[in-house]
């Protein structure tokens, strides 16, 4: 694929969108809280890099970043980057830093490409069209990794959907999807991976809301806290991965399915076979050797985003009070919503 494009639109987009949610979390929440911010700064080199009217210049070229963030409400994006400086926002003047500078995310097709208008402008917004149910091998997905590739940001929310006491009255995490799992193991160099907790959004946009629902509310106690890179933690899981699979392509003959595929025939390279590709093992044994690296380093990656949130709503005293968690499920209400009702006659 080629390069990410920057162009005025995109970035006239992302600085309108960007600036009004500066401007609501500023003079609407009661608190407005970030930790952390510098540990995302790093990562994107704000302030060191340099840009080209093409793009980002050779010298200074960072590496992919991926953030993960737990999903609070349906305002999360684009809200949370309200912790971008105004800096970034500069669509005049360099388009192409502001396009760089901003985050790539997947969204979902029935939700934000319901008609042209939405989809045009969710696009130059940097969303990625995904389809719910097109597994971890859509282009969405290939997309995404790409993006990676040429030191682009990618944010994902690996619950998949919006996590409430609404929707989830036990509390807790869910289970992350695969797709953040093959993101990581697919990239061609290890992206900066920063872990990121939000809470009190759901206060801005709560499920329960009534009329207009459209509106987001104001008074919100909102904070945001950016944890340090865990790419020394998950990169040891990926290295393990790649090794099995160089062991492997030594001993094992490729899928029958794969044999007109140009190029080396390995599962590191997947994501380049092209679309329908990517669905078939190798052979038997590298393909458990996928499913179990992936499940190995999907569910690291929901262990560290939970610990930083079990500690960031410890710190709110949720736990002390018996509030509901999103980072911890409540074992009675979990014992509740898992008994059977029995049927009246």
């Amino acid at each position: 694929m080629a390069p990410p494009p920057s162009s005025l639109a995109s970035a006239l987009t992302m600085s309108v969108v960007g600036l009004w949610c500066k401007g609501f979390m500023s003079l609407t929440t009661r608190q407005f809280r970030v930790e952390g911010k510098e540990h995302l700064y790093k990562a994107l080199k704000l302030g060191k890099d340099r840009t080209t009217k093409e793009g980002p210049a050779e010298k200074g070229k960072r590496r992919g970043v991926l953030t993960i963030c737990n999903h609070n409400s349906v305002v999360d994006d684009p809200m949370t980057w309200a912790v971008l400086p105004a800096s970034v926002y500069a669509p005049f003047a360099r388009p192409a830093y502001t396009c760089h500078n901003n985050r790539w995310t997947l969204g979902a097709s029935d939700i934000m490409f319901t008609s042209a208008p939405m989809g045009r402008f969710f696009s130059l917004g940097q969303v990625i069209e995904t389809v719910r149910g097109g597994g971890i091998y859509q282009d969405a997905v290939d997309t995404a990794i790409d993006r990676l590739k040429h030191g682009g940001w990618v944010n994902i929310y690996p619950e998949g959907r919006v996590n409430q006491e609404k929707n989830n009255p036990a509390g807790g995490m869910r289970r992350f999807k695969w797709g953040v799992g093959r993101i990581v193991m697919d990239a061609e160099e290890m992206p900066e991976i920063i872990p990121i907790w939000i809470s009190g959004f759901d206060q801005i946009m709560d499920e329960r809301r009534g009329f207009p629902r459209f509106l987001p509310r104001p008074g919100a106690n909102v904070s945001i806290t950016i944890g340090q890179s865990i790419s020394p933690l998950i990169s040891p899981l990926v290295q393990s991965y790649r090794q099995t699979c160089s062991e492997l392509d030594q001993v094992a003959p490729p899928h029958p399915a794969l044999k007109e595929v140009p190029g080396p025939q390995t599962i590191a390279n997947s994501a380049q076979m092209g679309k329908g590709y990517g669905d078939w093992p190798y052979s038997e044994r590298e393909d458990e050797a996928t499913r179990d690296a992936r499940i190995a380093i999907t569910a690291r990656l929901q262990e560290e985003l939970t610990r930083l949130g079990e500690r960031v709503e410890a710190e709110e005293g949720r736990f002390d009070r018996g509030e509901w968690a999103q980072s911890r499920a409540d074992p009675m209400k979990v014992m509740e919503t898992s008994v059977e009702v029995p049927k009246t006659q």
